[in-house]
């Protein structure tokens, strides 16, 4: 996550019981996005990202279960290129779930910066990168239950269905991860009808032409890789242009071979890339570990070196290119100890010369990507608009807007919040999320479609409420019965719901004290 996503600063502010959010990063059709702070006790601390579904979608069964579907998955990987789950939970009865904290940036992004400073990718690091992505695929793609499961044993049958590159974030230390689980498909979790499209342009063939049942697997991610292995060694986009035709080239599989575009491109890894583009999956490679031993074997019979800290130190050069600071713990031994700077960074610059046939800064237009209308996009597909929109990004059912988040205060020792309080400068108070301009949603709680609240549950096996949860509308008024003792997590009325009460209360004190004042005189 970069600061290109930031959105929006808050005062520190409690939540889900042992989080502090810091910072919005962003606002997606399904989740909003913060950073957030860890707190434990012995100062214990660790920055996460929360990702909570939004608030008006929080009625909608299944897209709640899409939701912590996301998280069940992601609660089963443990690999070094794939972003990790830490929890699952909820607030103020909205699901939300903590997840790694990723410095560094999107993949398209990368290149993006690559191309502005006449300096794309080179292709040793290109490739180092689709293999690391090709290893995390691998692993879930073949990922088994867990012991003492009903599926133990058992391939779970992982398919990710959104491989492109905004899925695909290239740390600051040069490691790449596979982020955003949220159309995946699993054994054990729901079942669809239907295929969920991914990023037009990343699509599988069998993805475009929407088959279902077992004509979408784990090759399907395999193609998808292909494409962006393509497009980040050629320097082209593959499949871009209109919808329509952006589907057909997808489902007729139209690529020309990379010496097309690259003369000089190497013979050893085209045959890998044509390999991964394959139309019939019984063509692709059928091992996504296979994809990434053979770019494994191609950097070393190329005498190519590659690896997390040159990858790094590219970024490091790109950063300066764009006039920011030098991290000093990747500059090279043979850097200037004082003075000499300026030469010195101008041979870094020079040591990443753009290989030839390399996008340079005047075809930074054709890297960006193609306007395509929702409309366009289902027409395409054969799908009505509203189809699509159901299947891929969620509608809120109500105004779209921010509730207001409150929340209890970490489960940390009084002695530690005062040290954090002393050593941030932060308030505990609860604080309001909602910015001018924006409307606040009441808190929704998970219903079945017979209007039930939905069961608790979480990526192990139950998700546990930590806080009460209000509702702003209108409620019709209860029988009187006798008060319940209250606890810390008895629902508590609104005031304005209160107030008939209290005058109840004192319209009675005040019968009682006109009787007793009879009886007395």
């Amino acid at each position: 996550m970069t600061k290109r996503h930031r959105t929006a600063d808050l005062e520190p502010t409690s939540f889900g019981g042992r989080y502090v959010l810091l910072r919005r990063l962003a606002i997606g059709g399904m989740a909003e996005i913060y950073l957030a702070r860890q707190a434990a006790m012995a100062g214990f601390e660790k920055q996460v990202v929360i990702k909570r579904l939004r608030a008006e979608l929080a009625d909608d069964p299944r897209i709640v279960e899409m939701f912590l579907d996301e998280a069940r998955i992601g609660a089963l990987l443990n690999h070094p290129n794939i972003v990790h789950v830490y929890d699952v939970d909820e607030h103020d009865g909205i699901p939300y779930i903590a997840m790694e904290y990723i410095v560094g940036e999107e993949l398209n992004e990368l290149c993006r910066r690559g191309i502005q400073h006449d300096r794309f990718l080179p292709l040793e690091h290109a490739v180092e990168l689709m293999r690391q992505a090709a290893a995390g695929l691998g692993y879930f793609h073949a990922k088994r239950g867990a012991e003492g499961t009903r599926l133990e044993e058992h391939s779970l049958e992982i398919v990710h269905l959104d491989i492109s590159p905004t899925n695909l974030l290239v740390t600051q230390d040069g490691f790449l991860k596979v982020i955003d689980f949220g159309i995946a498909n699993a054994k054990g979790q729901r079942q669809r009808t239907d295929v969920i499209p991914g990023k037009l342009g990343y699509m599988s063939p069998e993805q475009a032409a929407r088959s279902t049942g077992p004509g979408v697997d784990h090759r399907s991610d395999i193609f998808s890789l292909g494409i962006v292995l393509y497009e980040i060694t050629v320097g082209r986009r593959l499949f871009r242009g209109p919808a329509q035709e952006v589907v057909q080239r997808l489902i007729a599989a139209e690529v020309q071979p990379p010496t097309f575009a690259r003369r000089n491109f190497p013979s050893a890894l085209e045959a890998i890339v044509m390999r991964s583009l394959e139309k019939h999956p019984e063509d692709r490679y059928q091992s996504a570990y296979d994809l990434a031993d053979d770019l494994e074997t191609f950097l070393r019979d190329e005498r190519l070196h590659s690896g997390p800290v040159r990858i790094a130190r590219y970024l490091d050069m790109l950063t300066q290119a764009g006039g920011g600071p030098r991290r000093p713990e990747l500059a090279p031994e043979q850097a200037p100890r004082d003075g000499d700077d300026l030469d010195f960074d101008r041979q870094v610059f020079e040591a990443f010369a753009p290989a030839p046939g390399a996008p340079g800064p005047e075809q930074a237009p054709e890297w960006e990507d193609t306007e395509q209308p929702e409309n366009e996009i289902a027409a395409a597909l054969g799908m009505e608009l509203a189809e699509l929109r159901a299947l891929r990004t969620p509608v809120p059912t109500r105004p779209s807007g921010m509730m207001q988040i409150t929340g209890k205060q970490p489960r940390v020792s009084e002695q530690h919040a005062a040290a954090v309080a002393d050593d941030d400068g932060m308030s505990t108070n609860p604080v309001s999320l909602v910015e001018p301009g924006e409307l606040a949603v009441p808190p929704a709680v998970p219903r079945t479609p017979h209007g039930e609240r939905a069961p608790d549950v979480s990526a192990a096996s139950s998700l546990t409420t930590t806080d009460t949860w209000t509702r702003s509308e209108p409620r019709r008024s209860p029988a009187p019965a006798p008060a319940p003792a209250l606890t810390a997590s008895t629902p508590v009325a609104p005031a304005a719901q209160r107030l008939p009460w209290v005058l109840v209360g004192l319209l009675g004190m005040a019968v009682l004290a006109l009787v007793a004042y009879i009886v007395m005189t």
